[in-house]
């Protein structure tokens, strides 16, 4: 698939050292460890048509299962695509605009994804209290549903630090400051 891509476009790719190598290392694990639980979901899955089509026993629950891992799953994402600055973008009407002037643009993109991830990670992190206090349990497998949603709490951290990377390093370049 073509891509449009500004002349003057770089790939960044972050350090390997210091505390933006080690944020690098933990987001491509953490990235690494959803994809296994993806991995994970498709063996079920597999297993559980088998067994419906062949022998008339599924895996019970496997849609509650396949559900809580989806979201923890896709949520583990998040940080390694915002940290390679690789979300989704609709450049074909920025291409015409400087270096600086569309990093003052991803300073706002960037920005706004700090903000939504660090309310989102607060809000999560009191549904897992109140889903706790609540013995809120999955309704077949009976299984807390704050284990999953506990889950997913380190991918908003992750994501609000990505995005913090992400918003500073846009600011550098939007303010012309070199690195």
């Amino acid at each position: 698939m073509a891509e449009l891509v500004p002349d003057d476009a770089h790939v960044d790719t972050p350090p390997k050292s210091g505390l933006l190598g080690l944020l690098s290392t933990v987001v491509t694990w953490w990235a690494m460890a959803g994809g296994a639980v993806f991995c994970a979901l498709v063996v079920m899955s597999i297993v559980s048509i088998v067994g419906r089509k062949l022998f008339a026993t599924p895996i019970q629950g496997d849609m509650e299962v396949l559900m809580m891992g989806a979201a923890i799953g896709s949520a583990a994402f998040l940080p390694v695509c915002e940290l390679h600055d690789h979300h989704i973008k609709v450049d074909a009407l920025t291409t015409w605009m400087s270096e600086r002037a569309r990093a003052a643009l991803d300073v706002l993109g960037h920005g706004l994804l700090l903000l939504a991830s660090v309310v989102l990670t607060w809000r999560t992190g009191l549904y897992v209290e109140e889903a706790k206090e609540s013995m809120e349990v999955s309704p077949l497998l009976l299984i807390p549903i704050w284990w999953c949603v506990l889950l997913i709490v380190p991918s908003f951290v992750l994501l609000a630090l990505t995005a913090l990377h992400r918003t500073m390093h846009s600011l550098n370049i939007a303010l012309g400051v070199k690195a």
